[in-house]
């Protein structure tokens, strides 16, 4: 039945702030708890483990076919777990969905891999990336996407992704900013109490 299957690639950007450094913004992306809360459809979600979820959490790595391009940041490679419940409203009816959430920390960011009802798998990749912008280096927070999902739901999944990542960014970029300003602090604080 694979001419059912279908689905879309997106890639979103947006520019974060001038002064937020990447460490913070990278740091931002790991604090799972911020991440979740970003999705404004979010009502709750709790972590599982290979205990308490043995069918979600497989007990080792390679069980969860990470794609080989995406690099743990830990060396006994960590997949966190999430069961997620969100309020989704569509034009058509408004639901429920549970989903089961895999999280992957990256050196530059962050893995994703949402698995929905109906067959719906979002991939999903965010990192922070620098480029030159004359002698200044900026950053961005990149967001790409690649959803198998049954043909007939594509258009529907999209149009959610579409109708809600510049909100998801924002929360992100307000998060990284907040960020930065906790680890500038702490600096500060512990500059202060070595010259003490």
């Amino acid at each position: 039945m694979s001419f059912l299957q279908g689905g879309f690639t997106l890639t979103n950007k947006t520019p974060l702030p001038p002064g937020v450094t990447k460490p913070a913004a990278v740091a931002a992306l790991h604090d799972h708890d911020k991440f979740l809360r970003a999705d404004p459809h979010l009502t709750t979600y709790r972590p599982l483990t290979p205990t308490t979820s043995p069918e979600s959490c497989p007990a080792d790595y390679a069980s969860y076919k990470v794609p080989a391009a995406i690099q743990p940041l830990h060396d006994n490679k960590t997949v966190k777990v999430y069961e997620v419940h969100d309020h989704v409203p569509n034009p058509v009816w408004s639901s429920d969905v549970a989903s089961v959430e895999e999280f992957v920390d990256c050196a530059d960011g962050l893995w994703v891999r949402v698995r929905s009802p109906l067959g719906v798998v979002l991939e999903t990749t965010w990192f922070i990336c620098e480029s030159q912008d004359g002698e200044r280096v900026t950053l961005e927070l990149v967001q790409t996407l690649v959803c198998t999902c049954n043909r007939l739901l594509a258009g529907l999944c999209k149009g959610q992704v579409e109708k809600g990542w510049r909100t998801v960014h924002e929360k992100l970029v307000q998060g990284m900013v907040e960020e930065d300003r906790t680890a500038a602090a702490t600096a500060a604080t512990a500059t202060l109490s070595v010259k003490a």
